[in-house]
């Protein structure tokens, strides 16, 4: 890109930039207010106040945790991105908000990163992650260099672990309801009602997701903590009524996807009609 000799500016691409940029300065707004007034990274060191939270109170508490990350991350990646493409350049893109996701595939922080692992390390061994066994040693490879990367520890190691089978895991799930059986129960049912089946397991990963890094955000104290209080102290009331809103919440984001794929196939006929 650098090497590039016609450096020419898209249709409203400055305007874009503008903002952008409008809207990184209120991240960093908010990241501020956040650090100074909020305690969200203090609180969880504190086993002794934060067992005496309500469920609700630590499960909004392990969520903001992984919010504020994201926010830090989009602004560190935001910022130096705009200045980027004044320069003509098309860097990486920040990361994708944590509210948003619900897929381990999907997972990052550093797309930069994540960019180069999956070329150089997961996409090159585990090709079209179709495959069980060439999708177990592609994820344990790629774990294992961001292991590495990371610094070698117990906190590291356990990250690593869990978000590596949660990973596998979604495979072994999609592998075992492409059976005969289930595709064909499939087959009958609506679009609506495959998409309510489906986001229902995506609440479950979603917190699945908020549980594993928490692990590398906070400590494995207050991430045990969190689990046993939304899973065993916690049922069925506050487990439940927490995994039916977070499924209220997947839904809107699956129905936003949708909408968005049918915006870029009408944009995409157009086009080859033109």
């Amino acid at each position: 890109q650098v090497s590039t000799r016609e450096l020419r500016r898209k249709d409203d691409e400055m305007k874009n930039i503008r903002v952008s940029a409008l809207l990184h300065v209120g991240a960093i707004v908010a990241v501020d207010i956040f650090f100074h007034f909020f305690y969200i990274l203090t609180l969880p060191s504190d086993l002794k106040f934060v067992n005496r939270l309500s469920d609700w109170s630590l499960a909004g508490l392990a969520y903001s945790n992984l919010v504020y990350d994201w926010v830090k991350a989009a602004v560190m990646f935001g910022v130096i991105n705009t200045i980027a493409r004044l320069d003509h350049l098309d860097p990486p893109q920040p990361p994708k908000c944590i509210t948003m996701l619900y897929i381990f595939a999907e997972t990052h922080f550093d797309r930069g990163i994540n960019d180069w692992l999956c070329k150089y390390v997961y996409d090159h061994i585990g090709e079209n992650h179709d495959n069980i066994l060439k999708e177990l040693v592609a994820s344990i490879t790629t774990f294992a260099i961001t292991t590495l990367w990371l610094g070698p520890c117990e906190v590291v190691y356990i990250w690593s672990l869990f978000n590596c089978f949660g990973l596998n895991f979604e495979l072994w799930v999609q592998k075992f309801f492409q059976l005969g059986p289930f595709t064909k129960l499939e087959a009958k049912l609506s679009g609506a009602m495959s998409r309510r089946i489906r986001a229902a397991f995506g609440a479950m990963n979603f917190w699945a997701i908020v549980l594993y890094n928490i692990l590398a955000l906070n400590s494995l104290e207050f991430a045990l903590l969190v689990t046993k209080r939304l899973l065993v102290v916690g049922f069925p009331v506050s487990t439940l009524s927490i995994w039916f809103i977070t499924y209220c919440g997947v839904q809107l984001i699956k129905e936003r996807e949708r909408i968005l794929a049918i915006e870029e196939e009408e944009k995409g006929d157009k086009a080859k009609v033109e």
